[in-house]
């Protein structure tokens, strides 16, 4: 008797957006993603960035997703424990500024919120929020003591710094992050994601 395959992973169960491409924040070349997929390999300029629309589903609660799907379960796991490392640090380094860490928190629960709603990498927009109140050379050195995947580290290193394309989902998140926390539209008068205009509206 075959043996039944979860739903979830089954791709004749799959909805049409399932599949889907995205842009690569680092070429802007247009890469396929299944729904499950926890990563890509950019295939024009190699670089590795992670399912803007990564969707566990089953996988947060059911028994057997770490022999169904490792790769997510594996890529969560690893996401929460730099989160929460991270966390540590800049409460610590913060600790004599208690207005500064409590803005950083809020900013992450806004940035979670951007994320699941609108993608976005959350290894980046959310280590990048964490330290958006530490000195850039503290917090590269943060992110070495962690071990932090080259390309990760960059990245959030530029957003920290004001680099990187306009376009970038990474860097749109995180300026209305910043715009939310500071109760005020973004530069051109408008925030770039319909999410963080949603949380704007219901903050009223």
């Amino acid at each position: 008797m075959e043996q039944m395959k979860c739903p979830g992973q089954d791709t004749r169960f799959w909805k049409p957006d399932d599949i889907f491409t995205a842009e690569c924040p680092k070429c802007g070349a247009e890469i396929e993603f299944f729904k499950d997929d926890a990563r890509r390999r950019c295939a024009w300029c190699g670089h590795m960035f992670y399912n803007p629309k990564i969707e566990l589903g089953c996988a947060e609660w059911c028994q057997y997703a770490e022999k169904c799907v490792p790769d997510i379960v594996r890529a969560k796991k690893a996401a929460q424990n730099f989160k929460d490392l991270l966390s540590e640090m800049a409460k610590s380094h913060l600790e004599g500024d208690p207005a500064a860490w409590d803005r950083t928190a809020k900013g992450v629960a806004y940035a979670q919120d951007l994320l699941k709603a609108e993608g976005g990498d959350p290894k980046v927009v959310l280590a990048t929020v964490l330290l958006h109140r530490v000195a850039p050379d503290k917090a590269r050195e943060f992110l070495a003591e962690l071990e932090t995947e080259p390309e990760i580290a960059l990245a959030v290193l530029e957003l920290l710094t004001g680099q990187g394309a306009e376009r970038d989902l990474n860097r749109q998140i995180f300026q209305d992050v910043l715009a939310l926390l500071e109760e005020k539209t973004g530069a051109n008068g408008q925030f770039a994601t319909r999410t963080a205009q949603r949380l704007a509206t219901a903050r009223r």
